[in-house]
């Protein structure tokens, strides 16, 4: 990094499908996500987007006046830009996304942030909008966090097609079982393949110690990760259909 610009946050302003919205997400969870109000997408009684309200414009409006501070083609740059091409280089210090970014910055080639490379959960906000009275709340707990739990989908999956059919479908929960097994998903987490921690098994601190990985760095990405499950405040997506409509 030698004579090379280096920056702070990296946002992700490119449209990049359905994907790119939940990058705008994480930075507007801990404003829109209230601890009273488990709805932040939808008015749960009308299903009225709340992607206009004034929580999601501060998120918004905070991008934009980030964007001089950060490389002169950010508006250009989709998630995985910010990521892959310029986080693991060391063009900037904090880029929030999947647990992805945890095992790369350890075994991607071209990494060269693996040493210098903590964890946490999304940052907090000292207020957080409240939808169903239209103010400002101050919490008298101190700041809001509300880890942006995106795309609940990555899995392991048995349709329905093969019901019919009692030996493609005991072959099919075979494999299934196989893969999601405690010993093979491990691996799936620990080594880059979209899959991250999602086993209890998979925050034995030992096992990922005997895989190569340092005991500091993992603690801190593990506790990331179970912190931002685990949150009482966490800003769930939910489970309906056309949501990618939405995004």
């Amino acid at each position: 990094l030698k004579d090379q610009d280096v920056y702070g946050y990296l946002d992700a302003p490119k449209p990049w499908g359905g994907f790119g919205f939940y990058f705008l997400g994480s930075r507007a969870t801990a404003y829109a996500k209230h601890p009273d109000d488990k709805a932040w997408l939808f008015d749960a009684d009308t299903m009225k987007p709340r992607v206009n309200n004034p929580a999601w414009v501060r998120a918004i409006q905070d991008v934009i006046d980030a964007l001089p501070s950060e490389p002169a083609d950010q508006i250009n740059a989709d998630p995985n830009t910010t990521a892959f091409q310029q986080f693991l280089a060391g063009t900037g210090s904090m880029v929030t996304w999947w647990g992805d970014v945890g095992s790369n910055v350890k075994t991607n080639d071209s990494s060269v942030v693996g040493d210098v490379t903590g964890f946490s959960i999304l940052p907090g906000s000292d207020d957080v909008y409240n939808a169903k009275t239209g103010a400002w709340d101050k919490l008298a707990s101190g700041p809001n966090y509300a880890p942006n739990c995106a795309y609940l989908g990555w899995g392991v999956y048995v349709m329905a097609r093969v019901d019919a059919d009692e030996k493609k479908k005991k072959a099919a929960w075979s494999a299934a079982a196989h893969l999601g097994g405690k010993d093979l998903s491990i691996w799936t987490a620990m080594y880059p393949s979209g899959f991250q921690p999602y086993r209890n098994s998979h925050f034995d601190i030992p096992e990922w110690v005997a895989a190569g990985y340092d005991e500091a760095f993992i603690t801190s990405y593990l506790k990331s990760e179970s912190d931002s499950y685990n949150h009482p405040n966490a800003a769930i997506e939910p489970r309906i259909p056309g949501i990618f409509q939405y995004y």
